[in-house]
């Protein structure tokens, strides 16, 4: 079953300003994401009397979308104040899907776990690393690893950030032997990240706004194609089953 593009819409996720803000862009009329094809990298033999080839790094191309440019969207007005910043801020992007209508929200995920006192008695075999879950319920908990030198904690690596936190969260040391009195606390990324419902299909990338011309033209409205280098990698999410 194929999925209709209409009903699609695109988010930006803002952090230039004193508050992140995930923003809605009003009327789009046409968007492609671009790709990001693997560089070729030759390995061919002098005895081979064809060229072969091994896939290199990814180059993320330019994405593109079609507006019809109405200064009454105060998206279309952000987009543009993008596009003259120097240098141009990178930031995330989404693509709704119109097999759902949820909206994304933004957190943050953890950074790095300070470990405030070793405690004793601890085996690394034996001690687990809890994390408190997220303000956000589409959010996910952080995970991470204990180690242990001596019978004493001394450092927790971080596995998985996680996402959708709104503060700290609460870091607990558990051994199911004998270690005891193990405390630590947790730092958050220094830049937010979507939070995405499981209700709607999702792409998203990052990149900046490299360019917002206007095209103005007899008998018709006034359109911009906005140009977006993106920049690393994309995901594809899909929407959990009903």
């Amino acid at each position: 079953m194929s999925v209709l593009a209409q009903g699609t819409h695109i988010f930006i996720l803002d952090d230039t300003g004193e508050t992140p803000e995930v923003v809605r862009i009003e009327c789009a009329t046409s968007f492609s994401p671009g790709g990001d094809p693997a560089d070729q990298i030759e390995d061919t033999c002098l005895e081979h009397n064809e060229r072969s080839y091994r896939s290199g790094l990814r180059t993320p191309g330019q994405a593109s979308m079609g507006l019809n440019a109405d200064p009454k969207y105060d998206s279309h007005l952000q987009l543009y104040g993008l596009s003259r910043m120097n240098p141009n801020p990178i930031i995330p992007w989404a693509v709704g899907w119109s097999d759902g209508k949820a909206v994304p929200n933004f957190g943050y995920g953890v950074d790095s776990v300070t470990v405030s006192e070793g405690g004793s008695d601890y085996s690394e075999s034996t001690t687990t690393v809890e994390f408190s879950a997220p303000e956000d319920s589409d959010g996910k908990v952080a995970t991470g690893v204990a180690t242990v030198v001596g019978g004493v904690v001394t450092e927790i690596t971080i596995t998985d950030p996680g996402s959708g936190y709104s503060a700290a969260p609460t870091v607990t040391v558990n051994d199911s032997g004998t270690g005891t009195g193990a405390t630590a606390t947790a730092s958050l990324e220094s830049r937010p990240s979507f939070v995405f419902p499981d209700t709607r299909t999702w792409f998203t990338f990052q990149g900046y706004v490299s360019d917002f011309p206007f095209d103005f033209a007899q008998n018709t409205v006034v359109t911009t194609e906005v140009s977006i280098q993106r920049s690393g990698d994309s995901n594809w999410i899909k929407k959990a089953a009903s």
